[in-house]
């Protein structure tokens, strides 16, 4: 990839900010050119050309982070220390989403239309009805889901009878465990697959985020982000720790190291973390769903 091949990756991992810029430029570039080529299924192949664009970039980071996990093994407890470089990337890359997908949910009519420049130089506009097509949908099941449980009506998703805390906490529990579990194989088989996963999250976000900019002001989208953070921080780390160990084992099978005793450390420290990552999913789902009916 051009990007890559300009800065290397050693200069990416010192400045983890460059993937702010290039999140925001995938993002908004991918928007147009899936409407324009596909304008039915643009909301989801926009992120399949993000996704693609960044695998050169993660995996020649991850080729490196398994080569260090492997000279250099530590506890699961330092993980946050040992791989902060790459911690920091996949930040840069959802705070980058978020805002992309904000900034054009705002700007973009919610029909086909055109924008003008002057007589006859006309550019036809992405319809919002299409590019965001699926975050809706999301959006509104999560809604449908809320408002169940702010009644005190059964719905599907939590099933008969009064939602409780542990019936949020098991719907939220299951649901965030399963997202995991796709992320670590994602990033286990395309070595950087877990990026569409994080990319759909940072997509939906920017969408709730614009919503809310619409219906209120540029302020109110902010505070709806800082409201995810309580229960978004943790979940967020637990989906990046299976990203980053799929990832790393990925890489150290590329490198045919499975006959290697380096692949038995790595192995093992992954599992660890896996571990760790539902432990902290745990801990998210908890806090989530107490502020959902608190609230």
């Amino acid at each position: 990839m051009v990007f890559e091949s300009i800065l290397g990756e050693a200069q990416i991992r010192r400045h983890p900010l460059y993937i702010l810029f290039l999140s925001i430029a995938f993002s908004s570039i991918s928007i147009w050119v899936s409407y324009f080529t596909f304008p039915e299924s643009s909301s989801i192949l926009s992120l399949a050309f993000v996704t693609i664009g960044m695998m050169p970039v993660m995996f020649s980071l991850f080729t490196v982070e398994e080569e260090e996990e492997a000279a250099h093994p530590g506890k699961a407890a330092t993980f946050i220390e040992r791989h902060f470089d790459i911690i920091a990337i996949y930040s840069w890359f959802l705070i980058g989403l978020i805002f992309s997908y904000s900034m054009w949910y705002v700007v973009l009519p919610q029909k086909e239309a055109s924008f003008c420049l002057g007589e006859g130089i006309c550019m036809a506009m992405p319809a919002k009805e299409k590019v965001f097509r699926e975050q809706e949908n999301t959006f509104s099941a999560f809604q449908s889901i809320r408002q169940g449980i702010a009644t005190g009506k059964a719905t599907d998703a939590i099933g008969g009878g009064g939602a409780n805390f542990v019936d949020v906490f098991l719907l939220i529990f299951t649901n965030n465990a399963s997202v995991f579990g796709l992320a670590v194989l994602f990033s286990f088989i395309f070595g950087a697959g877990a990026i569409f996963l994080l990319a759909w999250n940072g997509s939906f976000i920017g969408v709730v985020v614009g919503k809310e900019m619409l219906r209120s002001d540029v302020l109110s989208g902010m505070l709806i982000v800082v409201g995810l953070l309580p229960h978004g921080i943790p979940e967020f780390i637990a989906y990046f720790i299976g990203a980053i160990a799929g990832g790393i084992i990925s890489a150290a099978i590329s490198k045919k190291s499975y006959h290697k005793f380096e692949f038995e450390i790595i192995a093992k420290d992954v599992l660890v973390l896996i571990a760790l990552a539902y432990a902290i999913l745990l801990l998210g789902a908890l806090i989530e769903a107490w502020i959902i009916v608190a609230g």
